[in-house]
């Protein structure tokens, strides 16, 4: 591991973005070649590194008042917003199934903790007045969209440097990390 006397992004390797896969060998030393190709483990902990600087970076891009109104929500009550408004309305189980195996009772709390923000309304359901579902508010959809176009502002801003094939080379290597074929996640929405 790093002891943090580096700092983040002193001494980076880019990764070639080329159909040549990565290998574990070292470039022959001469002006004109690539650096030598890190460890695996060096990656990984090169990764781990950046991802606290990518979050710095991406909070800095979103406005100071939306920053301080989501200050309350957090990233497990974004995901609950996000699967509500790809729905329009769900019941406690609809909830419960969106949040990853989150129980009846989880679900529950977190549409009590939404309605308390006033990020969400609960509402009959009008086929069967046993039914609860929690719907977003109005305010509730306002911070989703103004977050949404602060975070694509924001993609699209650190996204800038890279040619398109590089930006679906990312996509594709991101696609693979998640376990997902291309584009299969695309109606699932953002945490």
């Amino acid at each position: 591991m790093s002891t943090g006397s580096t700092p983040p992004g002193a001494g980076a390797t880019p990764l070639s973005t080329g159909s040549t896969p990565l290998s574990t060998g070292t470039a022959p030393s001469s002006v004109s070649a690539a650096p030598p190709v890190r460890s695996r483990a060096e990656l990984i902990e090169r990764f781990l590194e950046l991802q606290p600087r990518m979050r710095r970076w991406f909070t800095r891009v979103i406005p100071a008042d939306l920053h301080a109104e989501m200050g309350a929500v957090t990233m497990q009550q974004m995901h609950a917003l996000h699967a509500i408004a790809r729905r329009g309305a769900v019941t406690m189980g609809e909830l419960a199934g969106c949040l990853d195996a989150a129980s009846l009772s989880s679900a529950t709390q977190m549409s009590d903790r939404l309605v308390r923000l006033g990020l969400a309304d609960r509402m009959s359901d009008p086929d069967d007045r046993r039914l609860v579902r929690v719907a977003l508010s109005p305010r509730g959809r306002d911070l989703l969209a103004r977050r949404d176009v602060a975070w694509r502002l924001g993609v699209g801003q650190a996204l800038q440097g890279l040619t398109d094939d590089e930006c679906a080379t990312l996509v594709r290597l991101l696609e693979r990390i998640a376990g997902l074929a291309p584009a299969e996640d695309a109606t699932a929405g953002r945490p």
